[in-house]
């Protein structure tokens, strides 16, 4: 009896194996979704927004923008000495305002919370400390 069973199950994963099999596809065709650019693009921004952030005074700003789903990350560079999280926050908006109006987007919603990372920046010869301000949202038109 014990025998039939596992001949039965065996059978079963067996055809259920051959039912569920995917078909190998050709290789030179290209998949449905293949045409859709998922190309982040980096967006140098120069500091017009001195007002909005006076204690820093040299910052570094950039944008990482993917245009098929609209997402933005923000980037705000300083030394960690000048750096204040008030001032990164409010360049941070008034960028994602001017992007909007740029883009013909209007509305963002933030994807994730608002990260300050410390690091040591050795690439000068000087070892400086600095802030980086990272801010993750997404547009919808």
């Amino acid at each position: 009896m014990k025998k039939i069973i596992a001949l039965l199950a065996a059978a079963f994963v067996s055809a259920a194996t051959l039912v569920c099999a995917q078909t190998a596809g050709d290789p030179t065709r290209q998949g449905a979704d293949s045409y859709a650019d998922r190309t982040t693009t980096t967006i140098t921004i120069e500091d017009k927004y001195a007002d909005l952030h006076p204690t820093a005074s040299d910052v570094k700003m950039w944008l990482d923008y993917t245009p098929l789903t609209g997402e933005v990350r923000f980037y705000y560079e300083c030394l960690t000495a000048n750096y204040e999280v008030g001032e990164a926050m409010n360049t941070a908006m008034g960028v994602f305002q001017d992007f909007a109006a740029e883009h013909g987007y209007k509305h963002y919603y933030y994807k994730a919370k608002d990260k300050t990372k410390y690091y040591k920046d050795e690439s000068s010869g000087i070892k400086l400390r600095k802030a980086c301000y990272n801010s993750y949202v997404y547009f919808k038109k």
